[in-house]
C-alpha cells in the first residue's frame, strides 16, 4: 500500500462530488474556519481524492471544498489517492478523519459501520488501521447504529459532544432526544451522563427509576452521588432542588409501593432490615414536613399581614 504513487493536481470544484459521510460532521463553524483562510489567501489547502470513473469524491477536505464553493472559488488543489477500491477508499477518509483537526465522530462511526456491515472488515483490521482500541471502535460504532438523527443534529451543531453522545446511545432511541434536551439544561457532565445511563441500563432498576432519570436527572444525582459531579455552572435554587427531589422520591414510594403488595413472605423477610431503616427514615421525613405544614399554613400567612 506504501509504495503507491498518488497524483496532486487542480480541479474544477464542480468535479467534486462532497462525501455524504463526512458531511455527517461538518457544521457551519468547520466551513466558517476554512472560509477566513480562503477570503484571505485563496484555497491553500488541498482536499484528498478518490476517483470512480470521472468523479471524483472527496475523502478528506469537504469543510475546505464547502468554503471555495461559498466564495466562489472555481478550482480546489487536490490529491489523487490512486485507489479505485469503494472499501479502501472509505478505510482512506476514515484514518484521515482521525488524525485532522476537522475529525468527526459521526461520520468516524458511519464509515466503521459500512465497513463493517457492507465490506466485511473486522474490528480488529480497523484497530490495526486506526491505532484505536476495541472500545473506541465500538463507541464510534454505536453512534451510527444507535443514536438517533435528532441528536446526531445536536452533535454536528456542537451542542452537546461526542462522548456524551457515545452514552445517550445505550439508552432507547426513543427517548434519546428528551434525555439529551434535559443533559443540554442541566449542564451535566460526560461522566454525569455516564452515571445516569449507567443507573438506567443495569437490569435491576424499576419504571419509576428510570422515568426519574429521564425528566429530573440532578435529583437522580442527588440521590446516587458517585465521586465529585461535576454539573452546570450556576446553581440550582432550593426550591428547584426541593422540587425535583420530592418528585423523584414520589416516584420511587409510588414503585416501591407496587413491589410490596406483590411480593412474597420470604421476600418481605430479606428485605425486613432495609424497611425497618427506611420506616424510621420516613417517620422523621413526616415529622419535618408536619413542621413546615405548619409554618406556611394559611393561618401563619394571615398573622404575618399577608391576606
Amino acid at each position: 500500500m506504501a509504495s503507491i504513487r498518488n497524483k496532486a493536481c487542480v480541479l474544477k470544484v464542480g468535479q467534486l462530488e462532497k462525501n455524504p459521510i463526512l458531511a455527517l460532521s461538518t457544521g457551519e463553524k468547520d466551513v466558517k474556519k476554512y472560509e477566513r483562510v480562503t477570503k484571505a489567501y485563496g484555497n491553500v489547502t488541498p482536499a484528498i481524492v478518490g476517483q470512480s470513473g470521472n468523479a471524483y469524491r472527496v475523502l478528506a477536505g469537504q469543510a475546505g471544498l464547502e468554503a471555495c464553493a461559498h466564495n466562489g472559488i472555481q478550482e480546489m488543489p487536490v490529491i489523487v489517492a490512486e485507489i479505485s477500491s469503494e472499501a479502501e477508499q472509505m478505510k482512506l477518509a476514515l484514518l484521515m478523519s482521525t488524525v485532522r483537526e476537522e475529525s468527526g465522530a459521526l461520520s468516524e462511526g458511519t464509515f466503521i459501520d459500512t465497513l463493517i456491515t457492507h465490506h466485511g472488515v473486522t474490528r480488529r483490521e480497523l484497530m490495526t488501521l486506526l491505532n484505536k482500541s476495541k472500545s473506541w471502535i465500538s463507541k464510534r460504532h454505536l453512534l451510527a447504529q444507535k443514536l438517533s438523527e435528532d441528536v446526531k443534529g445536536m452533535v454536528k451543531d456542537g451542542i452537546i459532544c461526542a462522548r456524551t453522545a457515545e452514552e445517550i446511545a445505550k439508552i432507547p432511541e426513543d427517548l434519546q432526544v428528551v434525555f439529551a434536551g434535559n443533559v443540554v439544561r442541566d449542564g451535566l457532565s460526560k461522566s454525569n451522563v455516564g452515571q445516569l445511563v449507567g443507573l438506567y441500563t443495569r437490569e435491576e432498576s424499576d419504571s419509576a427509576l428510570r422515568e426519574a432519570i429521564m425528566d429530573s436527572p440532578l435529583a437522580v444525582l442527588d440521590a446516587y452521588p458517585v465521586g465529585p459531579v461535576a454539573r452546570r455552572k450556576e446553581k440550582r435554587g432550593i426550591a428547584e432542588r426541593i422540587a425535583d427531589s420530592a418528585g423523584f422520591l414520589i416516584r420511587l414510594v409510588y414503585g416501591l409501593k407496587g413491589l410490596l403488595a406483590g411480593a412474597d413472605t420470604q421476600s418481605l423477610a430479606m428485605a425486613s432490615p432495609h424497611l425497618g431503616e427506611l420506616r424510621t427514615a420516613v417517620t422523621d421525613l413526616k415529622t419535618i414536613l408536619d413542621g413546615l405544614a405548619a409554618r406556611v399554613s394559611p393561618g401563619k400567612l394571615q398573622e404575618g399581614g399577608t391576606p
